[in-house]
């Protein structure tokens, strides 16, 4: 991972779903795996290092829910975000 980009992988996604996703995973890439049954932005920004809490991150307008593969850039150093958050079966 670089120094600009975040992964976020849910954990209940399989190694399907992150090839899928991500593309063939290199030992050297970084991903952040959380609970699967967080699916609000503001607290995987805050789990990412975005933001110092949940609440600073809804207040600055990242609560809202987020379900399926997401991506965006954040911040002034361009900060790519990546999020795979699936659905519990």
């Amino acid at each position: 991972m670089k120094n600009n980009e975040v992964n976020l992988i849910s954990s209940n996604a399989s190694e399907i779903d992150k090839d899928l996703f991500f593309g063939p995973i290199k030992p050297e890439e970084e991903f952040i795996i959380f609970d699967s049954s967080i699916n609000d932005l503001s607290k995987l920004m805050a789990i990412a290092g975005l933001f110092p809490s949940a609440s600073q991150a809804r207040k600055n307008g990242f609560g809202k829910p987020i379900e399926g593969f997401y991506s965006m850039t954040f911040g002034k150093q361009k900060t790519k975000i990546w999020i795979l958050n699936l659905k519990n079966p």
